[in-house]
């Protein structure tokens, strides 16, 4: 029997618009957009009670970057970057003063899913930007708000992926860029649809190298996604994989005094991480009849992990009579360290949802069932090996001591979701969304290195559940305007990574060192959200929301001393975000336009001690701790963002367009109670100051087969920071290792100007 793929017999779509359901669809006048991260019957827009920003693979190619994170810290509403780690690949996205950061250690506060799986990390919840290859992209969603749906780690909103399909991308395609900082990107791409209709491939593979525009930072990365699918009028089945291979070096936190008038210099070398990674997802739809839908996916995950890091001895010792080598084995006498890790994590999972679209009490109602199912197996092993010198390259050479395992752990984590989110019409104008999901996880750690029963040992387990309601109302009494208000939960439990190093008597190297440490509560988010959106004419939209978040027992990592980069992880009673996103977009004749403002108050919400030196905070005590009082401000996050995007089609096959972006200046990391006062060390400094710039892009379509694009970044060459801390260091300002530390900033520079140029031949 043929079913019509309609919804209420108002919309008109094939069923491979609802394997990417995720996405908002135009459909005429209609947009319609999916409540969850599985495929769904889609809701019409003025039905959905929260903030949804969309992107278009259209959108993403037409600014050329790296890496999706790229294109949101220049594009989206609420949303800045620590370029944590000084590598494209490594940006730390800040959304609402929420992190999705591939940097373990900073709290993770974004969930983010591919066609419906979730791809933070079990090990620590970080999200690998260089896992998730741009190229395949064709459609994302950045949703706002602290959505039980969207399950574990949505405490501030959530990133929804979609790729492509022979469907969507029917041809082949040959794209090569290259320009500055010996940037070199191949892309190949493949995609079609059987004689007969019912089964599609697409293939994509991207090679990327570059030198990096700091003193010794190359990377190579190697990116494969293929997708084979399946078609009837009421089923679509997609296998898909995912794979890399990928050396990343980023050489991020430097001394203000030792990156050089070029802002190319470095600290310590090397900081590398290799990646190797294998995703395979079977994912299915089911029309049961034109109002219920089943989607389903079923996913085995990879990921092989190794870092290098050459960093200086947090316990050297001056004038030691031994030396640093084999026969001595004294690693105090050594000036650096070597430390290593091997991460190994393997994840299974299934998730499942029934979507109904029947009428209830003679209104439209949509009540969509799921759950969702993980386990996950990690593997952690940690080890450090003492050097003697640190030369005036950064590098360190000369004798070692014997490397040392220091952590060994095996880490079981065991994660069960059950949901149920209901959207009714009261009438044509009010509509009311209530959901609820219930989370239960389970996280049982091995200690492999230290004896259990030993005080050092990591060997415990840990269980969390948690039921997280959501309930929204909206307003729609026109075509031209809708406005919406809502409340929502989500909570995330500790990771291994947290649960092994949450003690401030033994504080680790992230994610080194860890040790038998006092159990971590979960963190409770809770968000109230106002918000409106519309229309002034066709060509004129706008958007405004305001919200106010609260997490309780959020975990952060805090610092043991200022001389080092160990700390421990620990519950803070309460932190706040509070803002305004506001947004104007639309078009006049051949220019297109995007206005957005963003606003954010991230703060502590409780009182708490930090440990610092006087040297370095001035307010520091005698005991050497800073107060941190509610109200006082979250580091690295500006209160201010302008983003302003122009589009001028100069003729129907060429267009121009530009990319303003700036920030206010934020605290640094080291300056949580804002009271230090660097006027009398010129190496040391209270803020991170604000910045602007401009990027520009062409492209130019020479034919129907041949493209021709063009970008710039930073085309005024600015020299800007994205993130700093005051910290200690033996390393002076002529890169001579001396005994005795001092006081600096040390800072997070942004990327200098630079342009590439991409030729794509499509057939």
């Amino acid at each position: 029997m043929k079913l019509s793929l309609s919804l209420a017999g108002t919309l008109a779509l094939s069923i491979s618009h609802f394997a990417f359901s995720d996405e908002s669809i135009t459909t005429g006048r209609i947009e319609v957009y999916s409540a969850t991260p599985l495929p769904s019957i889609g809701l019409p827009m003025d039905m959905v009670p929260s903030s949804i920003q969309t992107v278009s693979q259209k959108q993403l190619s037409q600014q050329n970057g790296v890496s999706i994170a790229d294109y949101m810290v220049n594009n989206l509403e609420g949303v800045t970057v620590n370029e944590i780690a000084g590598n494209p690949f490594q940006l730390e996205i800040n959304y609402r003063g929420y992190n999705a950061t591939p940097v373990a250690g900073n709290p993770q506060g974004l969930s983010v899913y591919v066609d419906g799986v979730r791809v933070n990390e079990p090990f620590s919840n970080v999200v690998m930007w260089d896992l998730i290859p741009d190229f395949a992209m064709e459609n994302m969603q950045l949703v706002g708000g602290s959505n039980p749906v969207y399950g574990l780690n949505t405490l501030g909103g959530a990133i929804s992926i979609q790729t492509k399909s022979g469907r969507t991308f029917n041809k082949n395609a040959v794209d090569f860029t290259t320009g500055s900082w010996g940037r070199n990107i191949t892309l190949l791409e493949s995609g079609g649809v059987s004689q007969d209709g019912q089964f599609d491939y697409y293939m994509g593979y991207q090679y990327f190298e570059e030198d990096g525009w700091r003193d010794y930072s190359p990377s190579y990365v190697n990116q494969l996604f293929t997708k084979v699918g399946w078609e009837t009028e009421t089923s679509r089945y997609d296998l898909s994989y995912t794979g890399a291979h990928n050396l990343l070096i980023g050489n991020g936190l430097t001394p203000k005094d030792l990156l050089g008038s070029d802002m190319e210099g470095i600290h310590t070398l090397e900081d590398e991480t290799i990646n190797n990674f294998g995703r395979l997802v079977l994912s299915g739809t089911e029309l049961i009849n034109d109002k219920t839908m089943l989607a389903s996916n079923l996913y085995y995950g990879r990921s092989d992990r190794k870092t290098y890091n050459g960093d200086l001895n947090d316990e050297y010792l001056a004038n030691q009579v031994t030396s640093c080598n084999d026969d001595d084995d004294n690693e105090a006498a050594c000036q650096g360290v070597l430390n290593r890790t091997v991460t190994k994590q393997d994840a299974y999972g299934a998730n499942t949802q029934v979507t109904f679209d029947q009428d209830w009490l003679g209104k439209k109602n949509q009540l969509i069932v799921g759950a969702g199912l993980e386990y996950s197996l990690i593997k952690f092993r940690q080890s450090e090996q003492g050097i003697s010198l640190l030369d005036s390259s950064g590098f360190f050479s000369g004798d070692t001591v014997d490397e040392q395992q220091t952590t060994g752990l095996t880490g079981k984590t065991k994660t069960f979701g059950l949901f149920a989110t209901n959207t009714h019409s009261l009438n044509d104008q009010w509509s009311l969304n209530t959901a609820a999901r219930y989370n239960f996880i389970q996280v049982d750690n091995l200690d492999t290195y230290n004896a259990e029963g030993s005080d050092a040992s990591l060997t415990g387990k840990h269980h969390y559940e948690r039921i997280n309601p959501s309930v929204g109302l909206t307003f729609h009494p026109n075509d031209n305007y809708t406005t919406y208000a809502s409340y929502s939960e989500s909570n995330r439990a500790p990771t291994s990574i947290e649960l092994g190093c949450s003690n401030p008597e033994q504080p680790c190297l992230l994610p080194t060192q860890m040790a038998d440490d006092p159990p971590l509560e979960m963190v409770v988010a809770k968000t109230f959200e106002i918000g409106a959106r519309g229309k002034i004419s066709n060509n004129l939209r706008w958007n405004a929301s305001i919200y106010d978040a609260t997490n309780y027992d959020d975990i952060l990592f805090v610092y043991s001393s200022s001389a080092t980069s160990a700390g421990y992880f620990t519950n803070v009673s309460k932190t706040t975000r509070k803002g305004i996103d506001m947004g104007i977009s639309g078009n006049y004749d051949a220019l297109s336009y995007n206005v957005s403002y963003g606003y954010v108050r991230a703060q502590y919400g409780s009182d708490l001690q930090m440990v610092s030196d006087s040297d370095i905070n001035s307010s520091a005590d005698d005991d050497g701790y800073i107060e941190v009082k509610d109200g006082d401000y979250l580091p690295n996050i500006p209160k201010h963002q302008l983003k302003i995007r122009t589009l001028y089609e100069v003729t129907p096959k060429w267009s121009i367009g530009s990319t303003l972006t700036a920030f206010s200046s934020s605290y640094m990391a080291g300056n949580e109670n804002q009271e230090n006062d660097p006027s009398s060390d010129p190496y040391l400094q209270s803020e991170i100051p604000g910045y602007a710039i401009v990027n520009l892009d062409s492209d130019y379509l020479i034919n129907k087969q041949w493209n021709l694009s063009f970008k710039a970044i930073n085309i005024f060459d600015n020299e800007y920071y994205t993130g700093g801390r005051l910290a200690e260091t033996n390393v002076q300002s002529d890169r001579t290792f001396d005994d005795d530390q001092r006081a600096v900033a040390s800072m997070l520079p942004g990327a200098p100007r630079a342009a590439w140029v991409s030729l794509r031949y499509e057939f």
